[in-house]
């Protein structure tokens, strides 16, 4: 019988986690509504110096519940260079940054996910309608990696465990 402590308890290194949070994945975001429920929507990501940002309009729910009660959860799944599969999740403190700085963050994020070429045209079309910028201070962070799992489950398997997934 295996150790199920040591199998879903198995962490990533710092270094797969600035790996993946570098790469151009989507994330699920998680913003508290009014009656104290989850608003969960994929964003795409920056992470800089620590902090998250999301791009979005002030009219949408996650800027409305970031502003105000200032609290959200971001996850991000990945693989790293490794080969592991890593899962990221930060819980912090949310602020809505608008103007200028907005423009900026949202303009870096964009060049994280879109070809140098597009980048000024998607910036014209994206930012008529993405006013602000989620910034997300992490808490909180968790990690883990499914490689144990893995390596477990393959020791019951006839075929390689990349195999045994539907398409």
């Amino acid at each position: 019988m295996s150790d199920a402590r040591a199998v879903y308890r198995a962490h990533p290194t710092s270094e797969e986690i600035d790996e993946v949070l570098g790469q151009r994945l989507k994330a699920a975001l998680g913003t508290v509504n009014e009656d104290g429920s989850i608003h969960l929507v994929y964003v795409i990501f920056l992470y800089e110096a620590g902090r998250f940002y999301v791009e979005t309009s002030s009219l949408t729910r996650k800027a409305r519940n970031a502003a105000a009660r200032a609290q959200a959860t971001l996850l991000v799944d990945g693989q790293a260079a490794s080969g592991r599969s890593v899962m990221v999740a930060v819980e912090g403190t949310a602020s809505v940054i608008s103007g200028d700085a907005a423009r900026d963050l949202n303009h870096r994020l964009r060049a994280k996910y879109i070809k140098a070429e597009a980048l000024d045209s998607i910036d014209r079309a994206w930012g008529q309608l993405d006013d602000v910028s989620i910034e997300i201070i992490p808490g909180t962070w968790r990690s883990w990696t499914g490689a144990a799992l893995h390596a477990e489950t393959q020791k019951h398997l006839d075929v390689p465990y990349a195999d045994i997934w539907r398409e």
